[in-house]
């Protein structure tokens, strides 16, 4: 059995950190795969009026529980209740639990990973003297998938010259329909993965498409050394500007953040916008998402 792994962030007075289990040199021995449950459902569904049946709406999917076995490795009395009060102490999540929206990386023994908080944990004491016990332990996703490593890809707002510009460039610098799409991105995974997008100035009303996908429009204009962020992720969810919200410089035509989404396949990337020195680029990141761990 290889590792998995339970990771904080860092949090105030709270260093960041991990916990290792599932294999006999970590102590705490994994007896049985993890189970997962299915996804919580939220539903629309109506009864028909003065008929037989039910009519569909829309489906939502929830958060799934990952239930862990566990056993701790120990040899003697002190060494479980040791054991224990670590594994106890790291599930108590402080470094996550006061802060809303915030949460931790759950990252299997395949190296994918699910976004989410530790939950219940119990404990059969019964062979404490022996230093092992029965443990149980619970883990609440945020939502039903697991994720790769992170990707990414970046195109700029002015490609190299020879790409049928010719220089001397005169500011200001502006792209239209035709701007650089030679930048690919190749999304993996079986399921469209959430997106976060990076604009870095300067520029003026920046746009960036993945081509055929999503598109998003910003009234505003970003300086030289600001940096503009629209992280769709369920357990961030914020478009920020230098760390300031600006969600409400989003045009009416852009994707919404609900829905910035990338399917599985290979996209152009584009940038547009306007730019005094053409050094303007964009972002875009995500990671490959699947269904099972």
């Amino acid at each position: 059995m290889k590792d998995w792994t339970l990771a904080f962030p860092s949090s105030g007075i709270y260093q960041a950190e991990a916990l290792t289990f599932g294999s006999p040199r970590s102590r705490y021995v994994m007896t049985a795969m993890p189970a997962v449950d299915s996804p919580e459902f939220t539903t629309d569904d109506t009864s028909n009026v003065r008929a037989d049946g039910i009519t569909f709406g829309t489906d939502a999917l929830g958060s799934t529980t990952v239930s862990f076995a566990l056993e701790t490795n120990g040899v003697t009395d002190d060494d479980g209740v040791e054991l224990y009060e670590e594994l106890r102490r790291t599930w108590r999540a402080d470094a996550v639990r006061l802060d809303p929206g915030k949460v931790a990386t759950l990252t299997s023994h395949h190296g994918r990973r699910a976004f989410g908080r530790p939950r219940r944990i119990s404990r059969d004491a019964r062979f404490s003297h022996v230093g092992r016990s029965a443990v149980t332990a619970d883990f609440k996703t945020v939502d039903d998938l697991w994720y790769g490593p992170e990707r990414s890809a970046e195109v700029k707002l002015i490609p190299e010259l020879g790409g049928g510009l010719t220089a001397p460039l005169v500011a200001p610098l502006t792209t239209t329909a035709s701007s650089d799409r030679s930048t690919y991105i190749d999304v993996g995974g079986k399921l469209p993965t959430w997106a976060t997008i990076e604009v870095y100035g300067d520029i003026v009303r920046p746009e960036v498409e993945v081509v055929g996908v999503l598109r998003m429009t910003w009234d505003l204009a970003l300086a030289y050394d600001q940096k503009l962020v629209a992280d769709a992720r369920p357990w961030v969810r914020s478009i920020l500007r230098n760390g300031e919200s600006v969600a409400g410089s989003v045009s009416r035509d852009s994707t919404s953040i609900l829905r910035l989404l990338l399917p599985p396949g290979r996209y152009p990337l584009a940038l547009r916008g306007a730019s005094q020195s053409g050094t303007a680029r964009a972002i875009v990141r995500w990671s490959d998402a699947f269904t099972t761990y």
